[in-house]
């Protein structure tokens, strides 16, 4: 007798039941002719939720580091898929519980309603992959902090009518002296810039997206200076600084060669710490002596050129990792533990300040440094050296001059261009 076997295009695992819509991880099977990997919802009709194609990486990596060894049943699978996928269940949550308003804003919606509304559009530009996940959850501050305004007893009938220049203007004033804010230290004018961004935002999509006729009052504000501003980082002072790298050359080389590359990294590249522990080891070229980086703020790559000496720390990674017996691949992350590769998914930055701490326990006169301090003493020093500010600009991967130009000291002594005398013919 013949038995037609059948067989499923893909595997489904329940990650949340919100108010009775289901999200399911739809995982392919090997059969499948189209390796796709989404969050599944019916919503109205069913909506596929791809991440800008972070399910499918999260998923791969996921179920290829389960330990076949080691039978989990499914339930225990969905568990840890739930807390893996935890933040784009709460994008798909809010989109669920908010129901759009757009069609019946007006001018005389209330403030409240339509902020929320804008904040729902921004969820559905994730969805669509044109706003990224890092963002929307920057968003998400400067959208509580909308709300949290509006929720006063001052403001919580204010409607769209109502909103002025002089309105935003004092509101800016409030928030630089973290009025009605739980956090009693005044913000500096770079947070104040980031948040009236996020209002600015909002008013595009009011006038251009829902084309009311509302006043841009936002033109009459200009940016605050922030070259001005207070300094919000620390400089490692100069003897600690040359003490540091001085014990991890001549003492610690190989027992803290990821501290002294990740180090390095920050202080000549301005690598941030999450940019760091996504390094593979195919975005690294000794040979051409450079390093293909991804930015986590806008899932860009640039390319850096990297030193002799980081060049020789990396070397020394790649070589314990065969010293252990352990084959090399593209795919292995240049941060892993013990001084060696790391398969499977990647540290998460915290790790790199673990290894600092514990080299602070070994060495207490560091016992106030931080790993991060090495990017703000490496933009200070270069701005001390005369370095064109562009091209410091473009190492620290600033997207404006001016957020470079914090780190400019105010008392920075400028050498007279002196007066010299001219022959006459």
């Amino acid at each position: 007798m013949k038995i037609n076997r059948i067989i499923t295009k893909s595997k489904k695992y329940l990650l949340a039941n919100y108010n009775g819509i289901e999200i399911h991880l739809s995982v392919p099977n090997k059969e499948s002719k189209e390796q796709k990997y989404y969050l599944d919802y019916k919503f109205g009709t069913q909506k596929k939720y791809y991440g800008n194609g972070s399910v499918k990486k999260k998923s791969i990596e996921f179920f290829s580091s389960l330990n076949t060894a080691i039978k989990m049943t499914q339930a225990q699978i969905e568990s840890d898929l739930k807390e893996l996928f935890k933040q784009d269940l709460e994008i798909i949550a809010y989109e669920l519980q908010m129901v759009s308003t757009t069609s019946v804003i007006s001018m005389r919606t209330g403030i409240h309603a339509t902020i929320e509304g804008f904040y729902a559009f921004k969820c559905k530009q994730m969805l669509e992959g044109t706003v990224e996940k890092r963002t929307l959850i920057n968003y998400g501050q400067h959208h509580r902090k909308l709300l949290c305004l509006f929720k006063t007893e001052n403001y919580k009938n204010f409607k769209l009518i109502d909103l002025s220049s002089d309105f935003w203007i004092n509101y800016r004033i409030d928030v630089l002296n973290s009025k009605n804010s739980k956090n009693q230290k005044k913000l500096q004018a770079t947070s104040v810039n980031q948040h009236f961004q996020y209002i600015t935002q909002y008013y595009g999509w009011l006038i251009d997206y829902l084309e009311l006729p509302i006043k841009n009052h936002l033109r009459k504000l200009n940016k605050l200076s922030e070259a001005k501003q207070n300094k919000r980082f620390k400089i490692i002072p100069q003897d600690l600084f040359a003490e540091f790298y001085d014990i991890l050359e001549n003492k610690e080389k190989y027992t803290y060669t990821r501290l002294y590359l990740c180090g390095l990294l920050l202080y000549e590249n301005n690598i941030r710490l999450s940019e760091q522990v996504l390094i593979r080891l195919k975005d690294i070229s000794l040979e051409r002596g450079h390093i293909s980086i991804l930015n986590k703020k806008n899932d860009s790559i640039r390319t850096v050129l990297m030193s002799e000496k980081v060049n020789e720390l990396i070397t020394i990674i790649c070589n314990n990792t065969l010293n252990k017996g352990i084959p090399l691949s593209d795919e292995m992350y240049l941060f892993g533990g013990h001084n060696v590769l790391k398969s499977g998914k990647p540290h998460s930055y915290k790790e790199l300040g673990t290894l600092m701490r514990r080299f602070r326990q070994q060495y207490p006169q560091f016992v106030n440094i931080t790993l991060y301090e090495q990017k703000h003493t490496s933009i200070t020093n270069q701005f001390d050296d005369g370095i064109d500010h562009y091209v410091i600009k473009e190492r620290a991967n600033h997207s404006s001059i001016s957020t470079t130009e914090i780190y400019l000291q105010s008392n920075r002594a400028v050498k007279p261009y002196e007066l010299k005398e001219r022959k006459t013919v």
